[in-house]
């Protein structure tokens, strides 16, 4: 099941119970929150953005359960890192190939679909990951003008 065609409807807890079970993930109350979250709402949280999120609804999750379910949800490579900053490890459960936009006013990091990037100079090379980042302004802060553009950005 590919992450993109599922992203118009929301999965539910049997799809995600499914999928991490497929992946030979034992499942958990914790796993399967996290996971939901990730497929769902895909803000590319930082682990303790998903700690604040789920603790909400599982009060006895600790922030280490948050780190160990998402270096194992890495190690079964059903999320990837991302990195749009230096020291700041966000997870993304969209696994095809795509870039991130992340906006310098509000701080959202948005998903970029990439249909075609010629790149020149290659010839020779083998490539191993490919990543496309960027940092600009997303359409409401632009239409807010709520930022000033010397210094910020980088």
């Amino acid at each position: 099941m590919d992450h993109l065609e599922k992203r118009a409807k929301r999965w539910s807890l049997e799809e995600v119970r499914e999928y991490l079970l497929q992946h030979d993930i034992r499942i958990s109350a914790y796993r399967l929150k996290i996971f939901e979250y990730l497929i769902n709402e895909r803000t590319h949280p930082t682990a303790e953005e998903i700690y604040e999120v789920i603790k909400r609804d599982l009060p006895a999750i600790s922030p280490a359960t948050v780190y160990n379910t998402l270096r194992l949800f890495l190690e079964k490579k059903i999320v990837q890192l991302v990195s749009v900053e230096k020291n700041e490890g966000r997870y993304d459960a969209t696994l095809s190939w795509h870039g991130h936009l992340k906006c310098l006013a509000c701080g959202k990091v948005f998903d970029l679909h990439i249909e075609t990037l010629k790149l020149d100079g290659l010839e020779g090379f083998e490539i191993f990951e490919k990543h496309l980042n960027l940092k600009g302004l997303c359409p409401e802060c632009l239409k807010t003008k709520n930022f000033k553009r010397e210094g910020k950005h980088g």
